[in-house]
């Protein structure tokens, strides 16, 4: 069968039965990490985890690939991994000398989307833990700033809207963070 063909079908039989279930379904394949590079880790360390609950689980000094009982690739590379409370990773490795903050214009990464349960005492703790409120204009003049209720309209073939409550900060390395109360 053609995936592209697989896929629209995936999509109808969502589409057909989304009124009965949560739009994000947990299914196959999942995030296990995402990576942020930092200017100082343990500044950003204790970020994530006073702003976010996040579990410091595992540091790291190197990187050693093995095959066949053979290190191929060394990297002093550094590195950490905090749990979210959902079994995720957020890994933190040092940002290049020369690195420059991420950019609006880029095409790849652009944020990290953090579902939380009270979005008003979330986005206070993360501001009280050094984040910066990031206002997220429409470039028709108007501007989305704070907790604010958002409706992501439907297109076809779904049926329902998907309305959240959201807001966006920066963290310590000018990170994205969308904070999202589903």
């Amino acid at each position: 069968m053609d995936k592209r063909k697989a896929s629209a079908t995936s999509a109808e039989e969502i589409a057909a039965t989304n009124a009965a279930k949560p739009l994000h379904l947990f299914y196959g394949c999942g995030l296990h990490h995402i990576n942020v590079r930092v200017r100082d880790m343990d500044k950003s360390i204790l970020f994530y985890e006073q702003a976010f609950d996040f579990r410091l689980v595992f540091r790291w000094d190197g990187v050693e690939a093995v095959q066949d009982g053979n290190i191929y690739f060394h990297n002093p590379l550094q590195g950490a991994h905090l749990a979210m409370a959902d079994g995720q990773v957020l890994e933190l490795i040092p940002a290049p000398e020369q690195a420059i903050p991420p950019d609006p214009r880029s095409s790849s990464f652009h944020h990290i989307g953090l579902r939380v349960s009270n979005l008003e005492e979330t986005y206070a703790r993360a501001l009280a833990a050094g984040a910066t409120p990031l206002p997220i204009k429409d470039g028709a003049g108007g501007v989305w700033s704070g907790v604010t209720e958002i409706k992501l309209k439907a297109r076809h073939p779904f049926e329902r809207s998907f309305v959240v409550r959201a807001a966006h900060v920066q963290g310590p390395d000018h990170e994205i963070i969308e904070l999202f109360e589903a």
